[in-house]
């Protein structure tokens, strides 16, 4: 018996050190390394038995977040959904470990474009939220995600009470965090899609001074707020500073490993541009490119498509 406990010890210290390496390479955003680490680590749990089940949830929590990270979504999904039912078995189903997975599965299927399925996580999540933890960045996570939702589906006024509730507790938490500057992001996102642009460029900038503040400028979320910044700009009329914004935006997404859908936003985005300035050739080339990589990170997200799709299409027409 002696012998056993100290080999299930030895096991556990080393799922532990396992699961910190991986923590440590996903921070340095190498996530071949982090989910070789994950993975060691699953295995060693999943040989530990039942009492570990918390703590193999938790490291598949991880191991989907890296999967995310190498834009693998639909494999991330069924590790997502794996850590959330052990989650709720093991540590139940109001903890606030199960509400963080709620959100990340929920995520993950809106952007596949799986918008039912999504929308009964976020609101598992609001729920249990509004009960428990209505202070809680993850609860601010769940209101951003159903307005994210909401936003996908073409409803901006919709979204915009769940955005501006995300915002508020944000801002309470951590005024200047980058959580904060997500949702003034996010908040700034469907206004623009609401048609206010004089709302939409103070809140952006409000997220850009944060990101630029914490030193947050090569995170892949900053580049996507440029890509944001410039269509806004370009609504606005002021291409130049929208071409700068959008050019900036895809130079750092290109070295990114795990951007590509992030890339295909940045590059409809200048495709937009390069429209409105009728340089169509070249807007029918990002386009296209965006298009790719849409069809194969949302094959289900019918409306995106759609309208890049469009977007193409008037290109090609000007074109001839």
């Amino acid at each position: 018996m002696l012998l056993l406990s100290d080999v299930a010890n030895a096991q556990t210290q080393q799922a532990l050190s396992f699961n910190r390496q991986g923590i440590e390479a996903a921070s340095r955003r190498d996530f071949a390394d982090a989910e070789r680490n994950y993975r060691s680590a699953v295995e060693l749990y999943r040989k530990l038995g039942t009492q570990f089940e918390a703590h193999l949830s938790i490291t598949l929590f991880n191991l989907a977040e890296t999967i995310c990270g190498e834009g693998r979504w639909l494999e991330s999904k069924e590790v997502f959904a794996e850590s959330l039912a052990l989650s709720r078995h093991a540590l139940g189903p109001k903890h606030l470990r199960t509400v963080a997975a709620l959100n990340a599965l929920g995520n993950v299927e809106m952007l596949i474009g799986d918008f039912d399925s999504a929308e009964a996580k976020f609101t598992e999540a609001i729920a249990i939220g509004r009960e428990l933890y209505s202070h809680e960045i993850q609860h601010a996570y769940s209101l951003a995600g159903i307005s994210s939702l909401r936003l996908r589906q073409g409803n901006p006024e919709e979204a915009l009470p769940y955005a501006d509730e995300a915002l508020r507790i944000a801002i309470e938490a951590e005024p200047e965090g980058l959580d904060t500057a997500m949702m003034y992001q996010n908040v700034g996102r469907i206004q623009h899609a609401a048609g206010r642009s004089e709302r939409t460029l103070p809140l952006l900038r409000k997220a850009r001074a944060i990101y630029e503040k914490e030193n947050a400028v090569t995170d892949p979320r900053y580049a996507t707020l440029l890509s944001d910044e410039g269509l806004a700009l370009m609504d606005d009329g002021k291409l130049v500073a929208a071409d700068a914004d959008m050019n900036r935006a895809i130079s750092l997404l290109q070295p990114c490993g795990g951007c590509g859908f992030e890339l295909a936003i940045a590059r409809n985005n200048l495709g937009l541009l390069r429209f409105r300035q009728k340089k169509y050739k070249e807007a029918g080339d990002l386009l296209r490119k965006a298009l790719e990589e849409e069809q194969r990170y949302s094959p289900s997200d019918a409306a995106q498509i759609g309208r890049t799709k469009s977007a193409l299409e008037q290109a090609q027409a000007a074109v001839h």
